[in-house]
């Protein structure tokens, strides 16, 4: 009877890691599509003033994200959100407006594919 219920417990532990894992992923994915969206706004408006402070904002979000995302998930696609973040930053700073919107939609898109692997589903699991 032991073993079921230390069974029962670990399957437990596991699933709630599991699920605030995803929840921790969400939140964090929520923040980046919220500062690219920032970042797109001031990029189509020709603000590179504004553009320039939300890039500095996306860098720090990314830098939290980025130290807790890099040990638990897929290295390849953290490291692609990387590079199109960077080449976000450098876009901003070269005031280059048509790379940079469609750089934006390959973060945005990139990290969306991030979080979707880390949705807790058959079709992941399996």
């Amino acid at each position: 009877m032991k073993r079921i219920w230390l069974a029962v417990i670990l399957l437990l532990v596991v699933l709630t890691g599991s699920v605030a894992l995803f929840l921790y992923t969400d939140a964090q994915h929520d923040h980046l599509q919220e500062q690219l969206q920032r970042i797109h706004l001031a990029a189509e408006d020709e603000d590179w003033g504004q553009a320039h402070r939300e890039s500095e904002q996306l860098k720090e979000i990314w830098s939290r994200t980025d130290a807790s995302w890099t040990p638990i998930m897929d290295h390849r696609q953290v490291d692609r959100l990387d590079e199109s973040l960077t080449r976000v930053g450098k876009l901003v700073e070269m005031r280059n407006r048509e790379e940079l919107l469609i750089e934006i939609a390959v973060a945005m898109r990139t990290a969306k594919r991030i979080k979707e692997t880390e949705l807790p589903s058959l079709r992941n699991i399996f």
